[in-house]
């Protein structure tokens, strides 16, 4: 009979497994999930991006550093022939317009780290740090290659004077050479005419002597007329190599003071950027005060605590008898107490 009532127990078994299932899953789709991890990562974003900026402009800066480098090697070179403008304009250029845009990538990263929050913490001290020690950098960037530039100039100006000197050496022996020429000495070489006969039978009896002297002067003119020319042929060559050589003298000359020009001005832009940079840091001069001022006034605050301390432990100790007066009243008054009830 007991087996018979176990065997009806376990038919009644009933797997409800899915529908426990179902309730967790309704459970779980009724719930929110919390929304306070977003909240918590926005202080590590700020600084992630802070982080991501200076990096950006500590890269740029050792870039500028480097093509920095590269142009005062071909500045300080002094030779007349191997002097390679062009690549030195192209660094000039680039390293201007680098500094120009590290310049302005301080500046939005200074803007960036004020106004992250208007209470200062060790986070925002650590951001000014690292902002004073970049325009630091930059600073020092600057005057190097405003040195540079400037060693740039003295060099070019000192190729010119060279140049200059040599021209004018050389422009006496060009005239000299020129006064030894036969084209100068043609006019004065040349035979005067030659006068009319008398009569017209003294020239009908000398017509032959005429026609024989007549051809001999033909080519005696003819013959120095030759060697008049040959010469007259490499006086001009030579005229025309030093016209070409005086051109791209003058073209170099108008070269080296367009790159004068372009170096003066550029100096004149770095001008710019010294007088924006102190700025700057006359505005981290101006924030640095105000630290300073909030720590002696914190520290004028604690040597006050201090006094008022030592002030109210000194008037503790002279009032040990009242204390114990105190104290033997409240045992008289609890004896009273326990004696009356």
């Amino acid at each position: 009979m007991a087996f018979a009532v176990g065997l009806s127990h376990v038919a009644t078994v009933k797997d409800r497994t899915n529908e426990f299932r179902g309730v967790l899953s309704k459970f779980s789709a009724a719930t929110p999930a919390p929304a306070a991890a977003p909240v918590s990562k926005r202080p590590t974003t700020a600084h992630a991006e802070f982080s991501r900026r200076a990096q950006a402009v500590a890269r740029d800066l050792s870039h500028t550093t480097a093509k920095l480098d590269r142009l005062s090697q071909l500045a300080r070179r002094k030779t007349l022939f191997d002097d390679r403008p062009v690549e030195i304009s192209e660094l000039t250029y680039i390293i201007k317009h680098d500094i120009a845009g590290l310049n302005r990538q301080l500046a939005e990263l200074q803007q960036y780290s004020s106004n992250r929050s208007a209470k200062l913490n060790r986070a925002d001290e650590h951001r000014g740090n690292v902002v004073t020690m970049l325009q630091s950098t930059l600073a020092s960037t600057t005057t190097n290659f405003q040195e540079i530039l400037e060693v740039r100039t003295q060099n070019m100006k000192a190729s010119k004077d060279r140049s200059e000197q040599f021209f004018q050496g050389a422009a006496p022996t060009l005239d000299q050479q020129r006064s030894k020429s036969p084209l100068y000495t043609l006019a004065r070489a040349q035979p005067p005419a030659a006068a009319p006969p008398a009569s017209a039978l003294h020239h009908r009896g000398s017509t032959s002597q005429h026609a024989l002297r007549d051809e001999e002067a033909h080519s005696v003119d003819k013959g120095f007329l030759a060697l008049d020319m040959m010469e007259a042929g490499g006086l001009q060559q030579q005229q025309l190599m030093l016209n070409e050589f005086e051109d791209q003298q003058s073209n170099y000359l108008h070269q080296r003071s367009s790159a004068i020009e372009s170096i003066e001005s550029t100096i004149s832009e770095l001008g710019q950027i010294f007088g924006q940079l102190a700025h700057m840091v006359a505005q981290q001069g101006e924030t640095v005060q105000r630290i300073d001022d909030d720590v002696m006034h914190v520290s004028d605050n604690v040597e006050g605590a201090r006094r008022e301390l030592l002030k109210y432990y000194t008037s503790i100790s002279n009032n040990r008898w009242l204390m114990l007066k105190i104290f033997g009243v409240l045992i008289v008054f609890f004896l009273l107490f326990i004696l009356v009830s």
